[in-house]
C-alpha cells in the first residue's frame, strides 16, 4: 500500500509539474518572438548587422557590429559621415562603430551583460563600464521602453549564432574631446 501510494504521489506531481514547465517554455519562446519582433521593428539591423547587396541584413553575419573589413569615414566640421554599410561614423561627438550583439563571450553581449545590466544600459545610455552610448543609437526610444519588452529584447539576442567579431580592432584610440577655451 505505502509503495502505491508512494508511485501514485510521484506520478502526480510529475503531471502537476509538466503543464508549468509547457507554459514556462512557451512563456520563454514568446518573450524570444517578442524581441525579435522588437529587433525587427526598432531598426536594429539597419546599424548593428553588416550589409549584402541591396542594403540587407547579411544572414551570416546578423547584429555582430561593425566588420573589421569597414572603415570609420572621416571626419568634416558639422557633418555626420556614415560608412557605406551603416555600421560605423563620424560626426561632432566623434567616431561611432556599431557593437557586436551577438552572445559571443569575448567581443559580443557574452558575459559582459546580464540581464540587469542590459536593462540598466538602455536606461541609463552607458554601458556596465560607464563609456556612454553614442550617436547614432537611438538612446531615446530604448530609454522609454518598459522591462518586460527590454527583457524580451535581450532574451532574443541570447539565441542567436554566436560570432566572434571585435567591432573595435584596428582603430586607433579616440582622443578625448578639447576642453572649451577659456575667455
Amino acid at each position: 500500500m505505502k509503495v502505491t501510494l508512494c508511485v501514485a504521489s510521484v506520478l502526480a506531481l510529475l503531471v502537476a509539474a509538466a503543464p508549468a514547465t509547457s507554459a514556462q517554455t512557451a512563456s520563454s519562446d514568446s518573450r524570444v518572438e517578442r524581441g525579435k519582433y522588437l529587433v525587427g521593428i526598432t531598426g536594429c539591423h539597419d546599424c548593428h548587422s553588416p550589409k549584402i547587396s541591396g542594403m540587407k541584413p547579411d544572414p551570416d553575419r546578423i547584429l555582430s557590429g561593425r566588420p573589421q573589413t569597414t572603415k570609420v569615414p572621416s571626419a568634416a566640421p558639422g557633418e555626420v559621415h556614415a560608412s557605406e554599410d551603416l555600421t560605423a561614423w563620424t560626426g561632432g561627438w566623434g567616431q561611432s562603430v556599431a557593437s557586436n550583439l551577438t552572445p559571443d563571450p569575448a567581443t559580443g553581449l557574452g558575459m559582459r551583460y546580464s540581464e540587469a545590466k542590459f536593462i540598466a544600459t538602455m536606461r541609463t545610455g552607458k554601458k556596465p563600464e560607464g563609456v556612454a552610448l553614442m550617436p547614432p543609437m537611438p538612446v531615446d526610444v530604448y530609454v522609454n521602453m518598459k522591462d518586460d519588452d527590454l527583457k524580451a529584447i535581450y532574451a532574443y539576442l541570447k539565441t542567436i549564432k554566436p560570432i566572434r567579431n571585435a567591432v573595435r580592432a584596428g582603430l586607433a584610440p579616440q582622443a578625448p574631446p578639447a576642453a572649451p577655451a577659456s575667455k
